[in-house]
């Protein structure tokens, strides 16, 4: 250890000094969070998954581990209605529809799951990995691969309908948005930083638009990736880039209604009049719906690597790479119960 220590030392690197997580935020009068249940999904991956995330469908919760186990849980008491093992390693989802639960993997399959039982209805093996949560609508199951091809398939078998196809950059994130299925459309962001509508009758596209253009002199400051699955309200589909912008549109048209500078790769959501945003330093903004004005930025979870927000009655929910959740007030932004689960 000396030797090693002193070898380093004699090279004398020049680091960047990496700045530290926030310190959990001291609350005044906090709100009392109360556990009601809890069940461990199982499994463990040599990989990092956020793409994992539980589905509620009718009055059950479903989740998935990487290791390709699949449970139903009731919602009200937490107790097991089936569990299975698929002997697939699971990448994104589940996601509920029509009974069926919709499962990626890294080896490029789909899995439709019967939400009844957890038996296999049917596997398609894709063109390429599957981190995006597959989504199912109208009897399409659409599924985005890593290698920019969007499909629809038949939800009821699995066979193919139509294949959508974008030029992936050199240079990318790892990982993909989910496909955003809204009056008979598939909205969808690309790695290059354009966000499409498609027909899910067909795959036809109805409209393209560029939500942010790559600059800079290298491939990394070009990466304007749209991880993050869009956001629709009021007629407006909301979406943000990595190391770009946020955007409004026109839902029909596809219209640019505002934009504003940010860096984000995670999923909006929004509620009300505003939209909620989680940037990649872990700054919590909340927008103005028809202008994409902030109404207020929280920064007492800096850098402590957010996922994306959800909602529940008057609070904004997300959790942190140790295990934390914090509620904050919708209003204000301002923390007001943690918990670590």
């Amino acid at each position: 250890l000396a030797l090693g220590v002193s070898a380093c030392g004699s090279l004398n690197w020049r680091s960047k000094p990496v700045e530290p997580p926030a310190p959990l935020p001291k609350i005044d009068k906090a709100l009392l969070v109360e556990s009601l249940w809890s069940l461990d999904v199982g499994g463990k991956s040599e990989e990092r998954f956020p793409y994992l995330a539980p589905a509620i469908g009718g009055d059950r919760v479903y989740a998935a581990s990487a290791d390709g186990n699949a449970v139903a849980v009731t919602l009200s008491s937490g107790k097991p209605a089936w569990k299975i093992k698929t002997g697939a390693r699971i990448s994104a989802g589940p996601s509920w529809t029509e009974n069926t639960l919709l499962l990626g993997t890294l080896d490029g399959e789909v899995l439709a799951l019967s939400a009844t039982d957890g038996s296999v209805r049917w596997r398609r093996q894709m063109s390429s990995e599957v981190l995006a949560t597959p989504r199912a609508d109208q009897g399409v199951a659409v599924v985005r691969t890593l290698d920019g091809r969007v499909t629809g398939l038949n939800l009821a078998d699995g066979s193919n309908r139509w294949v959508y196809e974008s030029t992936v950059p050199s240079l990318t994130l790892r990982g993909t948005g989910a496909p955003l299925l809204e009056n008979g459309f598939a909205m969808v962001g690309l790695d290059n930083g354009k966000v499409i509508a498609l027909r899910l009758s067909d795959g036809r596209l109805a409209w393209e638009e560029t939500v942010a253009v790559p600059t800079g002199r290298s491939e990394v400051e070009r990466m304007v990736d749209i991880d993050g699955d869009p956001a629709v309200l009021a007629g407006g589909l909301f979406v943000v880039t990595f190391q770009g912008k946020a955007a409004g549109f026109d839902l029909r048209t596809g219209r640019r209604v505002w934009d504003r500078q940010t860096s984000s790769y995670q999923s909006l959501v929004a509620s009300r009049e505003e939209i909620y945003q989680v940037d990649d330093k872990s700054r919590i903004s909340a927008l103005e719906l028809k202008t994409g004005n902030p109404l207020w930025t929280e920064e007492a979870l800096l850098r402590r690597d957010l996922t994306a927000p959800a909602l529940t009655d008057n609070r904004l929910v997300v959790a942190d790479a140790e295990g934390y959740v914090f509620w904050l007030d919708r209003g204000t932004g301002h923390v007001v119960a943690q918990e670590r689960v």
